[in-house]
């Protein structure tokens, strides 16, 4: 039987993902994706409902939504998609596959019988993305740094797949990388490769030495007087999905650069980063649904 799917909204990712299944030989459906120079045997709906008509399986933007109620889409589309109608047009014959699921969103779909596939805790997916994470993110690095990194420290909150990942690949290029992370295991696993975990207690004499401070972890972990203990020419980046690590006013408060960075696989590496989606969600039809 012919396999198809529906992929809605998103940035870039969405499009090689597209690709990636039509040279499948699935039967492929875009809405509201990037424009793109689509194959022709990539049909374009013309609208939401029209979209999950012709797939089962409908491939949600990563992430699925940025503001919380509209679904992530391109800026160049003229109006938002709210989740409430994506959620109207779902049911118990669909299986909606993203990146990450809340509670609510779960339950939402849950009581509509619409099964869902999350493949951003799928372990071939986030370790792949990880790196591709540290990448994007090396250039980010220098291209807001005044500075070179031989000559930084860094402050890394966090060492989970994408701190890992982070750490293995600025560790050469950086002066030294101090790490803030609870979970013992994980500090051992950053000690042996090179990287010095601290404590809480040692931030009042670690973080005037940071020049960069990378957070991984979708919540505050810094408390807003440690911030005042930066070196003045600190650059601060948050990775972390939200709630992010620090409020949006953190340079206004701080008077220290403060970027927020999304969606960096999207951004960097999207053919390399949609080809992953379209694996994982190939690989995890064969064998969950």
């Amino acid at each position: 039987m012919e396999k198809s799917i529906t992929i809605i909204g998103g940035d870039l990712r969405q499009c090689y993902a597209a690709e990636y299944f039509r040279m499948l030989g699935w039967q492929t459906t875009c809405w509201h994706t990037p424009e793109f120079p689509f194959h022709s045997d990539i049909y374009a709906a013309g609208s939401l409902r029209d979209a999950v008509e012709h797939s089962r399986l409908i491939l949600a933007p990563a992430p699925l939504t940025r503001d919380g109620n509209n679904l992530f889409q391109p800026e160049s589309i003229p109006f938002h998609c709210s989740l409430d109608s994506l959620w109207a047009e779902l049911n118990a014959d669909h299986t909606l596959a993203a990146l990450s699921l809340n509670d609510t969103q779960k339950q939402i779909l849950n009581s509509k019988g619409c099964k869902t596939l999350t493949f951003g805790s799928y372990d071939f997916f986030t370790a792949e993305n990880a790196v591709l994470t540290a990448e994007g993110l090396l250039a980010e690095v220098i291209r807001y740094t005044p500075f070179s990194l031989s000559s930084a420290n860094m402050l890394l909150l966090g060492f989970g797949r994408c701190g890992s990942a982070i750490g293995r690949l600025f560790h050469p290029l950086c002066r030294g990388i101090y790490l803030l992370e609870q979970d013992p295991q994980r500090q051992a696993l950053a000690k042996s490769s090179s990287l010095f975990p601290v404590t809480a207690e040692d931030l009042p004499q670690i973080l005037p030495q940071c020049q960069i401070l990378i957070n991984t972890i979708p919540a505050p972990v810094l408390e807003p007087s440690a911030l005042c203990l930066l070196h003045h020419s600190c650059h601060i980046f948050d990775i972390a999905s939200a709630p992010c690590g620090f409020p949006e006013d953190t340079t206004r408060k701080c008077l220290l650069p403060y970027y927020r960075l999304p969606g960096i696989p999207g951004r960097f590496s999207p053919v390399t980063a949609g080809e992953l989606i379209g694996r994982t969600i190939e690989r995890m039809t064969e064998h969950v649904l």
